[in-house]
């Protein structure tokens, strides 16, 4: 952000960073054996636009999912929530094939010119309790999100953190940690 956009106020989304998404593709493994936890589907999150080439980047998205399914059998319903974010909810028992398509989307939407509309990506797993692990795109981050009733389970997410950080680019501050309630996966 330049000084002059700093001084009329104006303000730049950053780009999104869906690069790392694919560290998910080997902690997977980690998840699995070491924690037991057991994959429950993914999600891509992002805030849809009225504009006409937004709705041509829709049904872009909507074409490769379909063909996609065609390929890897992975199915996908579309779902705006209470905040009126779109989520492209995926289910697949190969998890690699949840990862990819969750990044075809996210690139699928960068290359619309849409990149900054992307919120998050999140992997559900059960394991003793519901475990999400949400992908801010923005910061290119990972981090984990148990919910215990309308409270989070912070012991649990710390402990997730300080099992996974050598695998998954984790976000260093907790603040940004941001709850997702009612996560429609």
């Amino acid at each position: 952000m330049g000084f002059l956009d700093t001084l009329l106020g104006k303000s730049k989304l950053p780009k999104p960073k869906p690069d790392k998404l694919f560290a998910m593709s080997t902690a997977y493994v980690t998840l699995s054996s070491n924690l037991g936890l057991t994959s429950k589907g993914a999600g891509i999150c992002f805030k849809p636009l009225e504009a006409s080439g937004f709705r041509n980047a829709e049904l872009e998205i909507n074409q490769l999912l379909t063909q996609s399914f065609k390929e890897t059998n992975t199915l996908h319903r579309m779902k705006k929530d209470s905040y009126r974010y779109l989520w492209v909810i995926l289910s697949d028992p190969d998890f690699e094939d949840l990862v990819s398509t969750i990044y075809m989307v996210s690139e699928t939407l960068t290359d619309h010119g849409y990149g900054e509309q992307l919120l998050c990506a999140v992997f559900k797993f059960k394991g003793e309790k519901d475990v999400f692990w949400i992908y801010n795109f923005k910061q290119g981050k990972y981090y984990p999100f148990v919910p215990d009733g309308k409270k989070r389970d912070s012991s649990y997410e710390f402990r997730l953190r300080s099992i996974m950080e050598k695998e998954l680019p984790i976000e260093k501050e907790t603040e940004r940690w941001y709850p997702l309630w009612d996560i429609p996966i």
